[in-house]
């Protein structure tokens, strides 16, 4: 069972196409289907939408990453590739407070 935090590679659909790229995702929740947040190494700041990951190396990301903040996933087991890491606690931190926020 995946946890809250882990960071996987997974085969993400395109939302306007069939086409599907290999991505990081942010797990929140494991049940009947996997809800995960989708990450991308597109720098767009701190914006409404975005959360950056301050520690993304400490996370076992290769680069510069931030959470899509309304870009949720529902995904199949199947669509999971492989873990990656977990977010730092620190990043936990500021992400639970930012969705919070919400």
């Amino acid at each position: 069972m995946m946890k809250r935090f882990e960071i996987w590679q997974a085969a993400v659909k395109f939302e306007d196409s069939d086409e599907v790229k290999n991505r990081p995702v942010m797990i929140w929740n494991d049940t009947a289907f996997i809800i995960a947040y989708k990450m991308t190494g597109t720098n767009r700041g701190n914006e409404k939408d975005e959360f950056q990951v301050i520690h993304w190396k400490e996370a076992g990301l290769s680069k510069e990453t931030s959470i899509r903040i309304e870009k949720v996933l529902r995904l199949e087991r199947k669509h999971m590739l492989y873990k990656i890491g977990d977010l730092d606690p620190r990043d936990q931190m500021r992400f639970s407070l930012r969705i919070a926020q919400k």
